[in-house]
């Protein structure tokens, strides 16, 4: 149990190092300056974006769009059959994907981590105030 916790940390400082080098390397290539103003933008953009790329990983991996690919899949069996005129028979349960729930062990540090970096971007715009 110890070794998956200290993996686990040890994941969320990984996230948080890459993180804050695309941050650096955003704020130098942007801005070609190392300001408060620069920084304030970097980190609302790499933590923006990281953001939006760890709730795409958390949808698709919670299975949200399963239910929606299964009755497309049953409504073009049904076009089908009905295009040859034959019964229509029960769809199998089969092809609906049941997920357990379980998700990559990046997606929580990266949502985490990036959250984070976009408060801190919001707290750092709104002192430039």
């Amino acid at each position: 149990m110890k070794s998956k916790k200290l993996r686990l940390s040890s994941l969320y400082g990984l996230v948080f190092a890459a993180e804050l080098v695309l941050t650096i390397l955003t704020m130098l290539i942007r801005n070609r300056s190392l300001s408060y103003f620069a920084l304030a933008d970097a980190l609302g953009l790499v933590g923006l974006l990281c953001l939006t790329a760890g709730l795409i990983l958390f949808i698709f991996q919670g299975g949200f769009f399963d239910g929606i690919l299964y009755s497309f899949r049953r409504f073009a069996r049904a076009w089908r059959q009905k295009q040859l005129h034959e019964p229509d028979p029960e769809t199998p349960l089969a092809e609906y994907k049941v997920r357990d729930g379980r998700r990559w062990p990046v997606t929580w540090p990266v949502l985490a981590v990036s959250l984070i970096l976009v408060l801190v971007s919001l707290l750092l715009s709104l002192s430039l105030l």
